[in-house]
């Protein structure tokens, strides 16, 4: 900071007290009477100077919302903080920051460690002065010292909720004298001295009745002026909202810490929000290191599984003030020979008996006249309950009065530390004294336990109960209740009760449970599938589970696709408890990290069906998948459009031989050639049957690599996919040794739209030739093929083979072509059944030749011949054929072959004739209303019709209402 000679007297008292505050925020509080760190209350100076803090992470909004627990792209809080602040170490202009983060994330621990780092020249050193503000403890002070001076003028001020900036300042810092404050607002004798630049960090707003959300904070106000004195005493929301207008010290950078996110458009120009994230998985195991008494580090490990497994509240267990929790109680668990706990419900239950328990060993001198103990527990408990629910319930309140506190007889344990461990007494503005619930998360679960204590206020049942809290949006407060029913969860507390507690509630809230998750799994909606999941496993009463989920009509098969960590622990865990599951869906899983397929793994071992298709998994969350493939049941993958690559499928690979898999899809994964090596090795020893790689480039060299492992007398794959592969003739060669060597065990070939040409087909017709072939079903649509392949595929359809499917559709065939085929067809050794030739460019001459193979008594029962144009004149020949006796067609497509109404006369004495068709497809052709009633009259008198399709005709909805008489007519 400049000085000048004129200023050098002021500059050097301004020295002097500025060092004097830096000295104070280095010289912690003492921990006030009752504090402890059970419910994540320790002092943040105290933790410092025992040198316990661990670092957070934190990210600028809105990039927070977009990083999982592992990822590298996490920041250190403190210097995401200073990076807003400061640019190398130069002071920017002025700053608002809003440091955003739930109750217990670690604000004020930051704030501390921030201004005692400041202190220490360590950071933020291009800021003269660092003042941390509480405001709800200088309100609480203000209150206070008006109330003991009887000043008039306070008290007014204090009614009208009215602080001036100079005593807020005053009331957070007592150290400082006036005079310096008023150095620090610009007020000084010497106008040549350059004023501080002035860093506040501001804490305590929810804990401050009565104040606006944070955005309503940031916003300049509506109807009031915005205040510039920092004398003039104002309403306390107008006066933080003038700092951050800057009306009020206009150069002074804010730091602001926040329980909400506040609205982009409310933050000011150069406005930064600061999301904290908490711990990271490395963090917080090094914080149950630091803080556990345990020597081998046992016990902390432990609670780092706890933790990483499934708590259940993932959101929790990344803040300090939860793992301070889980660690005192595990800590007290152990000393009495008990196990950390498994679920929030267990753990909060343990917390709140181990501040009870004092109660039953020396009543405190404000209760010391009461007869009982036991009395004395169930009366504080009771009332703390009853409190809770309360606040929950009537408009959401974080506060309550004192009254409020009397009705819930609590008054005699105002005078008692045991009460504050729960509750933090302060003064509103008005200077009523108030209270609030310290722990949020306490709150809730006192909520809960209040159903299960009678006199406590409610009136209804469970389903009432549960939905009276799902309308007040205590979500957790639902959890709790269903751990509460449960008699190990709160076993802690009846410990402690020996009376008083309401037994048949828990019976009800359990039947409440297995109805509602039998309701809810018949339903078609993922996120009230989830819900139930939850409630189901903070019981952790498997029978119950079980039971609850076992319904036939239960639809544990829909689609669980974005999950959060929560609701995989919860999922896990109810699956689990079925033993056996038929499909796992998690259709289009975009997030699924590996904390995501970790705590999924138990649902992976036990499911005979996997879905995760157009999910996003990396190599990490696949390793979890391959594990569950090894040790598990599945015999099911479908990974379609999942952006695999290569590496995805090769940490699969190894897996596969050691697996009961026996279907995998992985089409559209962007495979190549380089996988299909990994493939080769795991086909030639796994038991996979189909395995369908469409749409990846594996070219030529890819397939050969796959030929040489069908040759494998321990390769059993059957059925093999390979539409769209970047196919040509060059592979076809290999492939065909691999058909015709005698134990190649595929049956079934899908080789569509590749690039094979004529000198492809003639390859592979070579194989399937050979008695040694068995393949069944082969698809050749879209290859590029002409007349010029098919004496080679009719010689492989009369060679007496297995083929009893061909799909040559979308080939230019040409009539030459197709007549040497319908030639193959007549032979009594073909043995093909189904035949696709459609948009072939056929000619009358095949219909014709159709005709003579269908009349012959060719085995033929399904035939596809849409999109040759041949019209009425060539179906003829099909209605001919249907008419004679030999004829064994059951299915006929002739979609857009140019029929007219002329042929409808001889297509029913056809099908009548006929009596076997199943399904004929007339789609897209001209046929009109005149047709229709003769059409569905046909279909009423042929009952094994079972499906006649007239779409996309001339019809029009005057026809709609006499086809809708027959359910069979698709049009």
């Amino acid at each position: 900071m400049a000085t000048t000679q004129d200023g050098s007297d002021s500059t050097d008292s301004w020295l002097i007290a500025r060092s004097a505050h830096m000295q104070a925020l280095l010289t912690p509080p003492l921990t006030p009477e009752g504090r402890d760190c059970l419910l994540g209350r320790e002092c943040p100076a105290s933790v410092l100077s025992r040198d316990q803090h661990t670092p957070l992470t934190a990210a600028l909004c809105p990039e927070a919302s977009q990083l999982t627990e592992q990822d590298k792209s996490r920041q250190g809080l403190d210097e995401v903080i200073t990076s807003v602040l400061t640019s190398e170490d130069t002071l920017l202009e002025k700053r608002v920051v809003v440091l955003v983060g739930p109750a217990g994330a670690g604000k004020s621990m930051c704030l501390e460690k921030l201004a005692q780092d400041w202190s220490k020249a360590q950071v933020l050193k291009g800021y003269d002065m660092l003042l941390r503000v509480c405001v709800s403890e200088c309100v609480t002070t203000w209150v206070s010292n008006a109330r003991e001076s009887g000043s008039v003028g306070e008290l007014e001020e204090m009614k009208r909720n009215c602080l001036s900036l100079e005593n807020l300042l005053l009331l957070a810092h007592p150290h400082l004298s006036s005079a310096t404050i008023s150095y620090i607002l610009g007020e000084r004798s010497s106008s040549s001295a350059a004023q501080p630049r002035l860093l506040l960090l501001l804490d305590g707003l929810e804990q401050t009745p009565h104040l606006p959300d944070i955005s309503k904070l940031l916003s300049p106000p509506s109807e009031l002026t915005l205040c510039s004195d920092p004398r003039q005493p104002v309403p306390i929301s107008h006066l933080l909202c003038s700092l951050a207008q800057g009306t009020l010290l206009p150069a002074a950078s804010l730091l602001i810490a926040s329980r909400q996110v506040p609205d982009p458009d409310a933050l000011p120009p150069g406005g930064k929000c600061v999301v904290v994230l908490g711990f990271s998985p490395s963090q917080r195991s090094r914080f149950f290191q630091r803080v556990l008494p345990d020597d081998d580090g046992r016990l902390a490990s432990e609670l780092t599984q706890v933790c990483e497994r499934g708590f259940g509240v993932y959101e929790l267990s990344s803040r300090p003030f939860f793992c301070w929790t889980l660690a005192s109680v595990a800590c007290a668990l152990q000393r009495a020979g008990g196990a950390p706990p498994e679920t929030l419900t267990h753990l909060l239950a343990h917390a709140a008996a181990l501040r009870l328990r004092p109660i039953t060993t020396s009543a405190s001198p404000a209760v010391a006249g009461q007869a009982q103990e036991a009395p004395l527990v169930r009366t504080l408990l009771r009332g703390l309950a009853q409190l809770a629910r309360v606040c929950s319930m009537d408009d959401c309140r974080d506060f309550c009065s004192r009254e409020e506190l009397a009705s819930c007889g609590l008054e005699h344990f105002l005078s008692s530390p045991l009460l504050s461990t729960f509750l933090r007494e302060g003064f509103n503005a008005h200077g009523d004294r108030t209270f609030v619930f310290l722990c949020p998360v306490m709150q809730q679960f006192l909520t809960a336990v209040s159903f299960f204590l009678e006199g406590c206020g409610w009136d209804g049942g469970a389903e009432e109960m549960m939905t009276d809290l799902k309308e007040a949006f205590v979500e957790l407060a639902e959890a709790f209740v269903a751990g509460l029913s449960e008699a190990s969860q709160r076993a802690p507390l009846e410990g402690l009760l020996e009376a008083g507690y309401a037994g048949g509630q828990a019976a009800e809230v359990q039947r409440w449970l297995e109805t509602h998750a039998r309701e809810t799994l018949e339903g078609y909606y993922k996120e009230r599938h989830l819900r139930c999941f939850h409630l189901l496993r903070e019981t952790q009463n498997r029978a119950l589970v079980k039971r609850s989920i076992s319904s036939p009509g239960a639809r544990l098969g829909i689609s669980y696709g974005g999950m959060e960590r929560a609701d995989c622990a919860a999922l896990s865990y109810v699956l689990s408890c079925a033993e056996e599951v038929q499909q796992l869906n998690l259709y289009s899983s975009r997030g699924l990290t590996t904390d995501h397929t970790s705590l999924l793994l138990p649902a992976f071992k036990l499911a005979h069906s996997i879905i995760l298709s157009q999910s996003v998994l990396t190599p990490d969350s696949l390793a979890h998948l391959a594990e569950g493939l090894r040790e598990g049941v599945t015999t099911r993958l479908d990974l379609s459009y999942s952006s695999l690559g290569d590496e995805g499928v090769q940490v699969l690979c190894p897996a596969l031989t050691h697996s009961s898999l026996r279907t995998l899809s992985v089409p559209v994964c962007k495979l190549t050639a380089a996988v299909c090596k990994d493939l080769s090795v795991a086909l030639a020893a796994c038991e996979l049957r189909a395995l369908d790689l469409r749409g990846n480039k594996l070219t030529d060299e890819g397939l050969t690599l796959l030929s040489n492992a069908l040759k494998s007398q321990q390769c059993k794959l059957q059925e093999l996919s390979l539409h769209s592969c970047d196919l040509t003739a060059g592979s076809m060669n290999t492939l065909s040794e691999a058909l015709s060597c005698g134990h190649c065990p595929l049956t079934s070939l899908d080789l569509t739209r590749n690039d094979l040409c004529d000198p492809g087909v003639n390859a592979l017709s070579r194989g399937l030739s050979n008695p040694g072939s068995k393949i069944h079903t082969l698809k050749l649509t879209e290859c590029g093929l002409t007349g010029s392949c098919c004496a080679a595929l009719a010689a492989a359809v009369r060679s007496g083979g297995s083929l009893t499917e061909l799909d040559l559709s979308c080939n230019d065939l040409g009539q030459e072509g197709a007549l040497l085929l319908c030639e193959s067809l007549k032979g009594p050794e073909c043995s093909l059944i189904n035949l696709s030739m459609t948009r072939c460019e056929l000619t009358l001459p095949v219909f014709s030749a159709l005709e003579e193979v269908l009349c012959g008594g060719s085995k033929l029962k399904a035939l596809a011949l849409g999109l040759n144009k041949v019209g009425d004149r060539g179906a003829r020949h099909l209605w001919n054929a249907l008419k004679h006796g030999h004829c064994n067609v059951q299915d006929l497509d002739l979609e857009m072959i140019d029929l007219t109404d002329e042929c409808v006369v001889d297509l029913c004495e056809a099908v009548r004739a006929h009596g076997s068709l199943k399904t004929l497809i007339l789609k897209n052709n001209s046929l009109t209303d005149s047709s229709i009633p003769s059409l569905v009259q046909l279909v009423k008198s042929c009952p094994g019709l079972k499906e006649f399709n007239l779409q996309y005709n001339d019809l029009s909805e005057d026809v709609f209402e006499l086809m809708e008489s027959c359910s069979r007519i698709r049009y």
